[in-house]
């Protein structure tokens, strides 16, 4: 093994400690692949080195957030030695709790529980409850060994002589007690919780390293005290994961007061060989299409703001290197959602029908476009807000192999919310994994309440998120999207659903009589003209959009106008884009006019 694959320069700990750098290497360069970070158990790593080297964690099939804080470094003639302290956080509301120090129930019940644990690096000695054991790395100086290893009590007990009494409400009433006297005060499989954390770490750096550790196992009494009879005495159990060279002389593990292991002990022949890391199972799927990009379906009425919604979500993937293309169907004959989205992003333009009926048969040809000419991890497909997401995810039976199903999105316009509205709107909902409420902050809270309620009632399975001009905590898909992998294989949307009998087949916007025409407007217009011609649209305009040349106040000015629910407003116009219209979309349209122009109609 040669360290110098992974940290490429000489350790030099005379002038800053190396153990963090060498830690933060390993967790950075497997998610460099993100699929093979995924297959070894990795489910979001957060760094935080506000006061402390810190980082907190998840890994698969844990339900508890992982914390390691850089505590000690030093070094012999051969060897550079650091510790970590590791910590295990649980919900709130988890059983679990109930085993661990009455502190740690106090501070998950407090108010900041989360925000503290994702800033561990600020608030680590005040969290130290949660501490159940100790990682240390051992690292040879000549860049040719690596040794981890993990140290924590089987079972992180205390009993508590004195009992532990409730403050009593009055002085004459008798103590109740919250631990009776000699009573179990905590009692938490520590090296049990941290094993998994352990094993996902020695298996990234097995992967990187591309060669398989060396594991022993060893078991050491704890010396306490006041130790109870010795039968009952805790013992200090640590793991140890040697690649390449490693010292040889053995060391006993020492424990603080409380019981948690100190210093880890050396490989040595008194431990347990093993041949396995014990619990670990490589995650994901097996099969061949394991490395094909995920595609996911993102939906939602028209004016919803579901291009708004991916320009953000976009601005995330490409802040964290996480590349990925588009395809944007419009219905209409121009394609403007594709020329705002063009940017970082390869964008595949199918414009003039749409993806679940007419353009069905385009998917395939112009999916297949996209990825010769920009791979990405995922590709998102935006469709034209008539789209039912039931039809293109039958569409999407075919392309199994050139893609993973991922999840469908749909947005939801908050200011148009109608729940007795169009077949199509509440079919999005329906078929949806997560519901995007957008423009909540556009209605009063008494209305969004009522829109939240219409939805859980229309999808009870999805998670609905409120947003405000299409923000989201994006991280929250991709942990939805990992959360239902492991859970069923697939996100809800994608397993089988019994049709009504009275259902033919899903609805589409041919059903309810949608059309779309497209206006010419090569001369300047101003905000009145636009107005008039929504106005002289009629009461079936759904959607308008277009690009303009913007006159007023003696000035002209190139802007996107985008019309939806009653609200009509204007943007920069993206590069290159020259020419200039207008797109309607609606049932039952008046014939619109050019100001100007009385005698030419769409």
């Amino acid at each position: 093994m040669r360290l110098d694959t992974l940290l490429p320069r000489p350790l030099s700990p005379e002038t800053d400690a190396e153990s963090p750098s060498i830690l933060n290497c390993l967790l950075t360069g497997i998610h460099l692949d993100r699929r093979r970070a995924r297959g070894l158990g990795w489910r979001g790593v957060h760094p935080s080195n506000q006061l402390y080297a810190a980082w907190t964690c998840r890994v698969a099939d844990f339900p508890y957030i992982y914390g390691l804080v850089f505590l000690e470094e030093h070094t012999d003639d051969s060897f550079l030695y650091g510790t970590f302290t590791a910590h295990v956080f649980p919900d709130a509301a988890d059983p679990i709790l109930d085993t661990f120090p009455l502190q740690a129930l106090a501070l998950a019940m407090g108010e900041g529980y989360e925000e503290s644990v994702r800033n561990l690096s600020l608030h680590a000695p005040a969290l130290a409850p949660f501490c159940m054991g100790k990682f240390q790395f051992v690292i040879a100086l000549d860049g040719t060994g690596l040794t981890l290893s993990v140290s924590a009590p089987a079972r992180y007990r205390q009993i508590s002589k004195q009992g532990i009494a409730a403050p009593a409400v009055k002085a004459a009433q008798p103590s109740e007690w919250i631990v009776p006297p000699g009573g179990v005060e905590y009692d938490v499989p520590a090296f049990r919780l941290l094993l998994r954390l352990f094993t996902t770490v020695a298996a990234t750096a097995s992967a990187l390293f591309e060669e398989k550790p060396r594991l022993s196992l060893h078991m050491t009494p704890q010396t306490q005290p006041d130790a109870d009879p010795p039968n009952n005495i805790p013992h200090i159990l640590s793991l140890h994961a040697q690649l390449g060279t490693g010292p040889q002389a053995p060391a006993r593990a020492d424990c603080d007061s409380n019981g948690r292991a100190g210093a880890a002990p050396s490989l040595s022949a008194d431990g347990k060989i093993l041949k396995h890391l014990p619990g670990f199972q490589r995650q994901g799927p097996t099969c061949p299409d394991a490395d094909l990009p995920l595609m996911h379906i993102l939906t939602g009425f028209l004016g919803a703001g579901k291009t708004t919604f991916l320009r953000r979500w976009l601005d995330y993937l490409n802040g964290r290197e996480q590349y990925a293309a588009v395809i944007q169907n419009e219905f209409g004959r121009i394609g403007l959602d594709a020329s705002l989205t063009r940017g970082e992003t390869h964008v595949e333009a199918l414009d003039e029908g749409c993806v679940c009926c007419s353009l069905a048969d385009s998917l395939r040809p112009g999916l297949q476009r996209l990825l010769d000419a920009a791979p990405a991890e995922q590709i998102i497909l935006e469709t034209t807000g008539l789209a039912n997401p039931a039809n293109v995810l039958e569409s999407m039976k075919d392309l199994d192999d050139l893609v993973r199903p991922g999840l469908v999105i749909t947005v939801a316009d908050a200011l148009a919310w109608d729940a007795s509205g169009s077949g199509i709107s509440m079919a999005q909902v329906e078929q949806a994994d997560v519901i995007i409420a957008n423009k909540s902050d556009a209605v009063s809270r008494q209305q969004l309440e009522v829109m939240m309620r219409d939805l859980r009632r229309c999808n009870p399975k999805a998670v609905i998120l409120p947003a405000v001009q299409g923000n989201i905590s994006f991280a929250i898909l991709e942990s939805l999207h990992t959360a239902w992998l492991d859970a069923q294989g697939l996100p809800p949307s994608r397993t089988p659903r019994l049709q009504a009998m009275n259902v033919l087949r899903p609805p589409n916007h041919a059903d309810e009589g949608f059309a779309s025409f497209c206006l010419n407007l090569p001369q300047p217009v101003s905000v009145k003209d636009i107005e008039r011609m929504v106005d002289c649209a009629g009461p079936g305009l759904c959607r308008a959009k277009g690009i303009v040349d913007l006159y007023g106040d003696g000035t002209i000015t190139p802007a996107v106008a985008q019309y939806a629910a009653g609200r009509l407003e204007f943007e920069e116009v993206p590069d290159g884009s020259d020419e200039r219209y207008m797109v309607f979309i609606g049932v039952n349209m008046s014939p619109v006019h050019a100001p100007g122009s009385p005698s030419t109609t769409a």
